[in-house]
C-alpha cells in the first residue's frame, strides 16, 4: 500500500492513569478550593488592606464571576488548538494571580489578583471533563469520571474554610495563598509530566459557546444546575451563619455538620456512579433534584415551627446527598452529547458558578436563616426539575 492516508496508522487514543486523574482532580479544585480558603479571614483582610467588608466579599464575587466567565472563554479555546495548551496556561496564570494575591499591599491589588485567579482557574475545571471525555472508552466512563470531577468542585468550597481557618490560624491570611501558590507550582509540575495532548479532531469554529446552548440537552442539562447553584451555594456562603448565630452553636458543630453534609455528598457520588452503568445521567439529575428539594422544604419546615435542631441537620443532610447526585449527572449529561467537549463543559460549568454569583446575594436579602435557605433551596430545586424534565430530555 502506497501513498495517501491509506497506508497511515492512527494515533492511539491517550489512556486515562491514576496519575493524570489525579492532576485533573486537582485542577478541577483548584479554584473552587481559592474561593473559600480565605473567607475565614476576610475581617483580618479588611482591617490590613482597608476597603471595608463589602469590598473584602466583593473579592469572593469578583473571583466566583472568573470562574463562570473564564470557562466561556477557556472550554471552546481548547475545541480550536488543544487541551493541553489551554489547561497549563491556565495553571501558570492560576499559580501567579495565588502569588500576586499573597503579596498584595491594596485592595486593589486583591482584587485584581482574585479576578484573575478566577478567570485563569476556570481552565482547569472545564477542559478537566474535556479531557475525560476525549479519553473515555464508554458512556459510563465518561459519567463515572465526570462525575468524581464534579464532587471535587462541590467539596471544595465545604473543606476549604477549614483548611484556611488552620492555616491563617499559624502562619496569617497571607499563608492561605503561599499554600495555594506551592499547590499551583505541583499541578503546572503534573501537567507538564502526566497530561498528554487528547483532542483526536479540532473544530475550527469561533471561540463561541452560545453555539452549544442551542443543543436541547446542552440547555436542559446547564439550566438545571445553574438554578440548582442558587441554593447550593447560598448553603455554602450561609451555612455557618446559621449553625453558630441562629442556633448559637459552637463552631465545632459547624465543622460536624459540614463533615457530614461533605460525607453524604460523597455517598450520593458513588450511588450516581452506580446509577450510571445502566442509566442515563438525566435520570439520575431529576432524583437529585427531588431529593434535594424535600431537603429544603423539610429545612424550611422544621425551622418555622420550631423542632428541634437535629431535624434541621438531617434534613440539610438530605439536601447535601442531592446535590451529590445533581452536580455530576448534570455535567456528565452535557458531555454525553453531539456537542464539542470543550463547549458543552462551558455552558455546563458557568451557568453552575453564575448560580454561585448569585446565590449569596439573594441569601442575604432575604435574610439568613434555617427556613430562608430551605426556600431557596426548594425554588432552585424545583426550577431544576422543570429544566430537566422537559420533552426531549432522555429518560
Amino acid at each position: 500500500m502506497s501513498g495517501g492516508s491509506a497506508g497511515r496508522v492512527a494515533p492511539e487514543r491517550p489512556v486515562m492513569t491514576r496519575g493524570m486523574l489525579l492532576v485533573l482532580v486537582a485542577l478541577t479544585a483548584s479554584a473552587p478550593l481559592s474561593v473559600d480558603v480565605y473567607t475565614p479571614s476576610l475581617p483580618a483582610i479588611e482591617a490590613q488592606l482597608g476597603g471595608g467588608a463589602a469590598f473584602a466579599e466583593g473579592t469572593v464575587t469578583a473571583c466566583l464571576l472568573g470562574i463562570a466567565v473564564g470557562q466561556l472563554v477557556w472550554g471552546p479555546l481548547s475545541d480550536r488548538i488543544g487541551r493541553r495548551p489551554v489547561v497549563l496556561w491556565g495553571a501558570i496564570g492560576w499559580t501567579v494571580a495565588s502569588l500576586l494575591s499573597a503579596v498584595s499591599v491594596s485592595g486593589g491589588m486583591l482584587l485584581g489578583a482574585r479576578v484573575l485567579s478566577g478567570l485563569c482557574g476556570a481552565a482547569g475545571i472545564v477542559v478537566a471533563r474535556s479531557i475525560v471525555r476525549d479519553v473515555a472508552r464508554s458512556a459510563h466512563d465518561i459519567s463515572s469520571t465526570v462525575g468524581l470531577l464534579a464532587m471535587a468542585t462541590a467539596i471544595a468550597p465545604i473543606v476549604a474554610p477549614v483548611i484556611g481557618t488552620g492555616i491563617a490560624l499559624l502562619w496569617g491570611w497571607r499563608a492561605d495563598f503561599v499554600a495555594l501558590t506551592v499547590a499551583g507550582a505541583a499541578m503546572i509540575a503534573g501537567v507538564l509530566l502526566l497530561v498528554p495532548e487528547t483532542i483526536a479532531q479540532r473544530y475550527p469554529s469561533p471561540i463561541n459557546p452560545v453555539p452549544a446552548l442551542r443543543d436541547r440537552q446542552v440547555r436542559a442539562a446547564a439550566l438545571s444546575i445553574g438554578v440548582f447553584s442558587l441554593g447550593f451555594y447560598a448553603y455554602v456562603s450561609s451555612a455557618s451563619f446559621i449553625v453558630e448565630r441562629q442556633y448559637g452553636l459552637p463552631s465545632g458543630m459547624f465543622a460536624l455538620a459540614f463533615g457530614t453534609n461533605a460525607a453524604a455528598m460523597l455517598a450520593s457520588n458513588a450511588v450516581f456512579r452506580r446509577i450510571s452503568r445502566t442509566r442515563h445521567p438525566s435520570f439520575a439529575l431529576r432524583l437529585g433534584l427531588a431529593i434535594a428539594a424535600c431537603g429544603g422544604a423539610g429545612m424550611a419546615v422544621f425551622s418555622a415551627v420550631g423542632m428541634p435542631r437535629w431535624t434541621v441537620w438531617i434534613a440539610s443532610t438530605a439536601f447535601t446527598a442531592g446535590a451529590g447526585l445533581v452536580m455530576p449527572s448534570a455535567h456528565s449529561w452535557a458531555q454525553l452529547t453531539p456537542v464539542a467537549a470543550g463547549a458543552a463543559s462551558a455552558a455546563t460549568g458557568a451557568l453552575q458558578f453564575v448560580g454561585g454569583v448569585l446565590g449569596s446575594p439573594v441569601t442575604g436579602l432575604v435574610g439568613v436563616s434555617a427556613a430562608a435557605l430551605g426556600i431557596l433551596i426548594v425554588v432552585g430545586a424545583v426550577l431544576g426539575l422543570g429544566a430537566a424534565s422537559a420533552r426531549h430530555a432522555p429518560r
